[in-house]
Formats: C-alpha cells, structure tokens, sequence
C-alpha cells in the first residue's frame, strides 16, 4: 500500500488592480478660461467693423461672455467628475458618464500619432490635452492633464504602438513579474531624440512679412485708415490696425519656436508662443509634399512646406494644432532638402529631369509657360506650376490612389491634355497641365504601371 502524499496548491496571485485616472481637477477653469479669450478675440475682431455704440454692445457682449464662459465651466467640472481613464501595457481605455456613458478602448497597433496640445489659458494653469490619432474620423482627445502627465502618456503610447507593430507584446510570468521581453518595452521611449531642423524667429518674421497674404492685408488696412481719417472715424482705423496685428500675431506666432526632431521612427514638430502643440507625424503617412515659394520670397531665397497626411484631411486655415500639415514655415533651400530627406530618404530630386510644356501651350499659359514642368523619378512624380506663387508637388508612386485625363475642346484643338493624380485629400494637389496628347495617355499608362509596382514592393517588404 502506497502512502498517498498531497501536492500543494500554488495559488497564482490576482491579476494587479486597473488604476483609474482622472483629468486634472482645474478642467472647468481651463474650460472657462478658453471661452472668455475666444470672447476676447472676437470682440477685437468686431472692432474692425465699427461699433456705434461701444459701451452698450460691450456690456451685452460681456454679459454673454460670463455666461458662456460660466455654462463651460459646469461642463468642465463635470467632465473631470465624469471622465476617467485606465492605461497600461495591455489597454487605454476612455470611460465618460456625462449625460450618456460610453467607453472607448483603443488598440495600440492602430495608433498613429499622438498630440500635445497647449491653448493659452491652459498653458497657464500647466495643463494640456492629449490627442491619439488612429486614422480616417477616428481617435481620442483628453482634456486637461497636468502637462507631465500629458508628456509620460504619449511617450507610453508611442512605446506600445512601438511594440504593438513589432507584434511583441508583454508577457507575464505566473508570480505576476513580467518577462524581459516587456521589461525591455519600457525602455523604449527612452530612444534618444534628434534635432533635424530649427526655424529662427528671424527666418519667421522676415517670411511672414514678405509672403503675399501680409502684403495684402498691410494693404487692405492701409486703405481701410486712410479712409477712415479721412472720414474722421478713428475707431475703424484702430480697429483696422488691431486686426492686421492679430493677424500678424497668430501667423508668428503660431509657428514661433518651430523644432522637427526624430526619435525613433516618428517625426516629432513642436511650435507656439501663446498657445503651443507637440505633433508625431510618422513619414509613411504623408502622401504627398507642396514646396511653395511666393513671388516676395524668391527675393529672401525662402520657401515653405506643406504636406498630405493620411487622416488628416485638408486642415481648414491650419487652425488645429492636430492638423497642421506645415512640416517647415519658412527655410532656405538646404532647409527644404533636410526636412525632404527626414521624410522620404531615398529621394533625390537633382536625379529628375523636367520636361516642359509643348510649345502650342502658350496659348493657354503665355504668361507662365516656363513654370510649368513636371518630371518623373524613380520613387516620385514631381509637378511645378505658378506665376505669382510657384509650387513644386510631390507625390510618390506608392501613394497614388487614382489618375484621370482630362481634355477640354480647347485643348483637343491644341492637341494637348492634362493629367491630374488623386491622393489623400489635403492640401497637396499635382497635375500636369497641357501635355501633348500623345505623351499625357503614354504616361497615364506609365504612371498606372509605376504605382501597382510600388505598392506591391511595400506590401512584399
């Protein structure tokens, strides 16, 4: 008879407790704050118009500014009691209970940037929002946590997008350490971080103030005093004045500071004087690059730059800190050629030969026939057009969606065609215009040709 020995039981620890986080208790100031300087502005920006009476209008108007501004407070109050969040190696999850509950969890292999983004009032209560990009009309904002709060979740989410693209994903041993595998996926946002290029106030202030937009309004609100002393209507004038320095303000200002870095493979753009915004932008989701360059400028040798990216769309104004497709406000030549070469690497634009127009296209651009040549390259289909404000679009094979010929009867007379190349909607736009007919539907055929090959070399790779 055998002596029947019982195994011991190894109860395997719980699983660690989710901690739950909240934004920051001072939401509702921030919330209020925001609306009472958006007031502000407008109130500066009717000035332009003239008001009558401006004591009794500004009473009203300021009547309804603490209003808002007091409505938006009780909703910041109970977006902090009513939001909370949860992150950590295996989830980021948003829950709300504010009117409707809902809960938003997101997957770290759809992440696609992450935004820091510091309006005024916050910036002065230390506080930030946090956009997560996952393309298309997806995505998550939090708003408001302490800015080092802000900083550490986007460097954790970088880290797991980081991983989750690697497929390597945190395992946890039975006694609830985890492996070295995921020990190591901490260290992975400390990946040192490269300065690529800087935008000196000095290059900043001298490209705004040649560009074509400020000799326009310096223009407009010349007229607009003029006329105004004349008519012996001071407040228009000041009016006038305050709205050209706002516009000038916002456009420095919004770009003040400007820094591109890398830090692993993503791109990381941080701007703003008043208001300020961290953007990642990752190069394999900009579908195309515009190199603008106004008729002023080419007297200063400055240019700027502007890109398409997926999920992005075409950014209104570049209003939002989370849209905005400037990658360089103003820079030198040798500036363009290090930000290109921080996006797409491979590319070398002295490489591609610029074909002209046929010489019967004058009749349809006698003014700017010489600007208008397009090239094709190995990895890349180049445009330039544009008299008063010449343009140079980029656009890589791989990222052609579509192309479509188009032939008006004039053109048909002249025996001529345009090509146009459909991508991602935003801000870059290539066709060429008036080809011979013959040679836009040889490369209309070509261009199909180049782009499955492309996209089929990604997806082998």
């Amino acid at each position: 008879m055998t002596d029947f020995t019982p195994v011991p039981v190894v109860p395997v620890p719980d699983a660690p407790p989710k901690v739950v986080e909240h934004p920051s208790p001072l939401t509702g100031l921030a919330h209020s704050g925001i609306v009472l300087a958006a007031s502000l502005v407008f109130l500066v920006r009717e000035l332009d118009n003239g008001l009558a009476d401006l004591s009794r209008q500004a009473l009203l108007f300021g009547l309804m500014a603490l209003g808002a501004a007091l409505v938006a407070g009780v909703y910041g109050v109970f977006a902090w009691k009513t939001t909370a969040f949860i992150v950590d190696d295996e989830e980021f999850r948003v829950e709300r209970a504010f009117i409707s509950r809902s809960s938003s969890r997101l997957d770290y292999t759809k992440v696609q940037s992450v935004d820091i983004a510091q309006p005024l009032v916050a910036r002065l209560l230390g506080l930030a929002k946090v956009h997560i990009d996952v393309g298309g009309a997806g995505g998550l904002t939090l708003a408001f946590l302490t800015k080092s709060r802000a900083e550490s979740l986007r460097e954790h989410l970088l880290a797991r997008m980081s991983l989750a693209r690697r497929g390597r994903v945190p395992v946890s041993t039975p006694d609830g350490i985890e492996a070295p595998e995921a020990v190591a996926s901490s260290t992975a946002g400390d990946e040192p971080e490269d300065l690529i290029h800087a935008v000196t106030p000095a290059t900043l202030i001298l490209g705004t103030a040649v560009s074509s937009p400020a000799v326009a309004a310096l223009l407009v609100a010349g007229l607009v005093v003029g006329m105004s002393l004349w008519s012996e209507t001071s407040i228009t004038a000041f009016g006038a004045l305050l709205a050209f320095g706002g516009w000038a303000w916002s456009n420095v200002g919004r770009n003040w500071g400007f820094r591109m870095t890398r830090r692993g493979d993503t791109l990381r753009i941080s701007r703003g004087l008043g208001s300020t915004t961290a953007q990642g932008l990752r190069p394999d989701r900009i579908q195309g690059v515009v190199i603008h360059q106004d008729l002023l400028q080419r007297l200063t040798g400055l240019y700027r730059v502007t890109v398409t990216v997926l999920g992005y769309g075409d950014p209104a104004g570049e209003e939002s800190g989370s849209s905005n497709s400037i990658v360089l406000p103003f820079g030198k030549w040798p500036d363009v050629m290090t930000v290109l070469h921080a996006i797409w690497p491979e590319m070398n634009l002295n490489l591609i030969q610029p074909t002209p127009q046929p010489n019967r296209a004058r009749w349809l651009t006698p003014f700017s026939h010489a600007q208008h040549t397009w090239g094709v390259g190995e990895d890349v289909l180049v445009a330039h057009h544009g008299l008063i404000e010449h343009a140079m679009s980029i656009v890589p094979h791989r990222r052609m969606q579509s192309l479509s010929l188009h032939q008006g009867p004039v053109q048909r007379k002249l025996r001529l065609a345009t090509i146009a190349v459909h991508t991602t909607d935003g801000p870059v736009s290539l066709r060429l215009y008036h080809l011979d007919d013959s040679v836009a539907r040889r490369l209309f055929d070509e261009q199909l040709a180049r782009g499955r090959a492309a996209r089929a070399a990604v997806s082998v790779a």
